[in-house]
């Protein structure tokens, strides 16, 4: 069976190895039809042509298709052109040589074969440091004598293909099931060749959104004690996974509006009923990040099993701090009885309001429904906001993922915590 069959992977290769790498990429190019005309562009603005050779067009290709093939041991080539293509990790001189058939034992790594028009060997070495120019060469076992051999090859990079696949996801005529297959491939390359991505730093994401996720992914990563600890959340974005009891997420998340664009290092502690008992039982202090940076302001609302309902502001953040801190025994579970005396307290106590807008929420989502329990989470949040310009900077430098670190340590210090436990040592 095909190898480019997606249900036929090889078993006997690690997905790190070069040629799960060449499969993956040949089902993406066999199954979406933007990354392979992409691919095809691409190719073509890196062809320079000698002498009477003809120009590659895809155009000349739509009437008799095309076919995909990988790890072919010199097979039949009788197409009127032949051209080889290299893919690597950065651009190679190769104008000093000539493509030419030779009498070598050639396996090729990909060949796309449009009609009998023309054969696209690929030769596809992650690492250039492993390529020697032979290996552009055609094998003349089972080459047609007519087949005229391009004389330049096409040298692609991988960080291109990347950038280029990255720019696919927001383009609007792409398809569900093509923007899910380029996800897994970008995935797959972030896990299996993270030397291969691109994004190392925020600058050279040009403030793309979908950009500065994948570099947010491999920042938390690149600082993480280990990097399955790093999660993503579709309606929030990437995120540490904590093993503590007082906060379970620490977020990394791109933030816009009319003045400025951020990014925003978020700590929420107490998200849930649960965590917020151990937050408040930690005897939580902000007085090391008072006249700092750092942003911090309550997060109350109330759940329904996993679902958040409604959540509700307080005028006085130490004053709603100092209050949960004394009566930890109140964050349980009210029963729908007791909910109108439980607010009337919070709201007395000045530790929430009670708008009118909340107020109808509350209605609608709790009172108006046949829901007999409420959980009580008196959340508390904590921000520390990177300018995107300071972020470019720092992340061109180098800074910034020691800067980052330290602000999580000063975070999760609230609670006494040191972070060991979900932060490399620097």
């Amino acid at each position: 069976m095909n190898r480019l069959n997606y249900f036929n992977p090889y078993d006997s290769k690690a997905g790190s190895h070069e040629d799960q790498l060449t499969r993956a990429y040949f089902v993406l190019l066999k199954h979406s039809s933007h990354a392979f005309f992409t691919f095809i562009e691409y190719g073509r603005s890196k062809h320079k042509i000698s002498g009477k050779e003809k120009p590659i067009t895809i155009i000349d290709f739509l009437e008799q298709g095309w076919d995909f093939e990988t790890q072919k041991g010199n097979p039949v080539i009788n197409t009127n052109y032949l051209l080889s293509i290299l893919i690597t990790d950065s651009q190679i001189e190769t104008t000093d040589s000539s493509v030419q058939s030779s009498e070598r034992n050639a396996r090729y790594d990909g060949i796309i074969t449009f009609g009998s028009n023309l054969t696209m060997v690929i030769e596809n070495k992650p690492r250039s440091g492993n390529v020697w120019f032979g290996q552009l060469n055609p094998s003349r076992q089972n080459l047609a004598e007519g087949t005229i051999v391009y004389s330049n090859p096409i040298v692609l990079e991988w960080k291109e293909i990347i950038k280029q696949l990255n720019h696919l996801l927001s383009v609007p005529t792409i398809s569900g099931y093509e923007k899910i297959m380029i996800e897994d491939f970008l995935s797959y390359v972030d896990d299996s060749f993270p030397h291969l991505n691109p994004y190392d730093s925020f600058n050279q994401c040009k403030r793309n959104p979908e950009l500065l996720s994948r570099r947010i992914n491999n920042l938390l990563k690149s600082i993480s004690l280990d990097e399955s600890m790093v999660k993503y959340h579709r309606g929030w974005g990437y995120y540490i996974q904590t093993p503590y009891d007082q906060i379970q997420q620490i977020g990394l998340i791109p933030s816009q509006n009319e003045k400025e664009f951020n990014i925003e290092l978020s700590l929420y502690f107490a998200d849930s009923q649960r965590q917020a008992i151990s937050f408040y039982k930690s005897n939580p202090t902000i007085d090391h990040l008072k006249n700092t940076k750092w942003v911090f302001h309550s997060n109350f609302h109330v759940s329904f099993m996993t679902s958040n309902l409604v959540w509700f502001q307080s005028e006085d953040d130490e004053k709603y701090l100092q209050f949960w801190k004394d009566n930890v025994d109140i964050i349980c579970q009210q029963k729908r009885g007791d909910i109108p005396k439980y607010f009337k307290r919070l709201v007395d106590e000045k530790v929430i309001n009670m708008t009118k807008e909340a107020e109808e929420k509350l209605k609608l989502k709790f009172y108006d429904t046949a829901m007999q329990t409420l959980n009580i989470c008196p959340g508390f949040g904590f921000f520390f906001t990177f300018n995107i310009l300071e972020a470019e900077e720092l992340d061109k430098s180098g800074k910034l993922k020691f800067i980052l670190a330290e602000k999580i340590k000063e975070g999760l210090k609230v609670v006494g915590l040191d972070g060991n436990e979900v932060l490399k040592k620097f």
